[in-house]
């Protein structure tokens, strides 16, 4: 009997058993939450085929419930998270609810019964601490030793160190951090910064001088600034119309681009504060100067000085991409300004035409200039002989003016004059009404009498002459 049951047991360790595995369900939310804040609830479904699952929420909310009825496409189990989102709208509890059922891929049907609830608080005051309770370079130690209150801080690093970590934590926990990873350094000082952003907004940032050790640094000097040229090729970005290249100088292979379109040998720069640039060598007399790509509309160009004065133009500089280069332009206000370049993919030297508030360039040829140039002739000689006939005309009407108070003047006069012999007339006539009536008939009396109508009359026709010669001139001055 014992040797039958031993059997059986033995034969039992082989034989395959059916067991049916049921889904199960549970349930996550954020313990607390503020006024005006939003709160989650989630609904995590493990080895699920099939469910139907309402979820709901109650209290201090505006409500979130949602229905979720589904399956897997290949009716295999998974795993699902299914969720709602409510706002908070006063102080109190929400509570969550989840209900249904979840099916297995055997089959196998279970119920769901979840709750779950979060505590509605009042909005606490937002953190103003925006300082770091740590910050490490890995493998270094920070000159002087850290404290959240100093704000700055060095380290010396190898030739040979290529790349830093910069490690950091806030010291407030709603506080936010940027400038912490790792970085790659040149030699010679490189400048990093770490900002912390509070929870209220406010800012402060904690500057890292990283020193990589040149032993024999090549210092050089461009329009009176000091660099210093870079040896390790992997701090240098190629620029795009230009081939890999190595020139020696001081005895020190130095990494460098050449282009057989411009001509130009670039080698790799870096200021006190650690700003990488790229600089034009003159292999031949040994000289450097800054050099700046400009990339606008398809064309990539390299502005230089200009070669003679443009003349009707006004000479000045601007900035383009954070570059004073030298313009010229029609008027100080004017959008567009004319500058003189080099096109990086055939290396001709053209006159442009830089559009400062679209940033554009467009390329100006020699029968263009020479038409504005000629416009503006034309305008200046146009303006000239409108300001010399202005002057004429105004010389004219003062000339006028001062013939009309003339003859106004003689015209005075001559009224004067006749008012004065009308009065010697009338006396003469009075003194000869007194003579006896026989003189009166006198051919002498006679004679005498009609001398002076006649003289009356002439004065009378000079004065109507005169005035009707001002008012002539009157009506042409109108014209």
């Amino acid at each position: 009997m014992k040797r039958k049951f031993k059997l059986l047991a033995l034969l039992g360790l082989f034989l395959p058993l059916s067991v049916k595995a049921a889904g199960t369900a549970s349930m996550s939310v954020a313990s607390s939450v503020e006024v005006g804040g939003r709160v989650t609830a989630t609904v995590t479904l493990s080895n699920t085929a099939a469910w139907n699952i309402k979820i709901t929420s109650s209290g201090s909310t505006s409500g979130c419930s949602q229905n979720f009825a589904d399956a897997t496409s290949d009716a295999k189990n998974t795993t699902k998270k299914l969720s709602v989102t409510c706002k908070a709208t006063g102080v109190g509890t929400i509570a969550f609810t989840a209900t249904g059922d979840i099916t297995s891929a055997d089959g196998t049907k279970s119920n769901v019964s979840l709750t779950k609830s979060a505590k509605v608080t009042e909005p606490r005051p937002k953190a103003t601490d925006s300082s770091l309770s740590s910050l490490s370079v890995e493998g270094y130690d920070l000159t002087p030793a850290f404290s959240k209150d100093v704000l700055d801080y060095s380290i010396s690093l190898p030739p040979t160190a290529d790349k830093i970590k910069i490690e950091a934590k806030t010291n407030e926990s709603h506080a936010s951090l940027e400038g912490t990873g790792e970085f790659e350094v040149a030699e010679g000082a490189n400048i990093f910064k770490v900002t912390v952003t509070a929870e209220n907004g406010s800012t402060q940032t904690y500057t890292l001088t990283v020193n990589v050790e040149d032993e024999n640094p090549i210092k050089v000097k461009i329009a009176d600034k000091s660099y210093t040229l870079i040896k390790n090729a992997k701090k240098l970005e190629k620029p795009e119309l230009y081939e890999e290249t190595v020139v020696k100088i001081n005895n020190f292979d130095i990494p460098a681009f050449y282009s057989e379109v411009t001509k130009f040998t670039l080698v790799g720069i870096k200021d006190d504060l650690g700003n990488i640039n790229l600089a034009i060598y003159d292999t031949k007399e040994g000289s450097y100067t800054l050099y700046k790509e400009y990339t606008a509309n398809s064309v990539t160009l390299y502005i230089v000085d200009f070669p003679e004065e443009l003349s009707g133009y006004i000479k000045d500089t601007i900035k383009i991409n954070e570059m004073v280069v030298p313009v010229y332009r029609l008027d100080e206000d004017s959008q567009f300004v004319v500058v003189y370049a080099m096109d990086l993919v055939n290396g001709k030297y053209n006159y442009y035409s830089y559009d400062t508030v679209n940033n554009t360039f467009q390329i100006y040829n020699d029968t263009e200039i020479n038409a504005l140039k000629e416009d503006l002739k034309t305008y200046t000689y146009v303006c000239l002989a409108f300001g010399i006939g202005l002057i004429c005309a105004v010389i004219s009407i003062i000339s006028l003016l001062r013939s009309s108070k003339k003859i106004k003047r003689q015209a005075k006069a001559i009224m004067q004059d006749k008012e004065t012999r009308a009065a010697k007339v009338e006396n003469t006539n009075a003194k000869k009404a007194k003579d006896n009536k026989k003189d009166k008939d006198k051919p002498e009396s006679k004679k005498e009498e009609n001398q002076v109508n006649k003289e009356f009359e002439d004065e009378e026709t000079e004065m109507y002459d005169i005035l009707e010669t001002l008012n002539k001139k009157k009506k042409n001055k109108n014209k």
